[in-house]
């Protein structure tokens, strides 16, 4: 737990305000993005089609996260 801790931070308990939660989820994410653009970059260039399939669903949940955290903010 003191690796994770390090490396994405400190998680916000369930009773922290829900930006703080959502702004804590997008640094996580990004995180792993900067991890799996190695394996991306591998299967783009093997030149198999399904690596569209491993990306789309990632990118769709990152809008989503950022037009919530958009909503948050709006609201505040």
């Amino acid at each position: 737990m003191r690796v994770f801790n390090r490396v994405y931070g400190v998680k916000p308990g369930r009773d922290a305000p829900r930006l703080d939660r959502l702004l804590w989820f997008r640094g996580y994410y990004r995180r792993n993005f900067l991890i799996a653009v190695p394996v991306l970059v591998f299967l783009v260039l093997t030149w198999t089609w399904w690596w569209a399939l491993v990306m789309v669903p990632g990118l769709l949940g990152y809008v989503r996260l950022e037009m919530e955290i958009r909503k948050v903010k709006a609201h505040l």
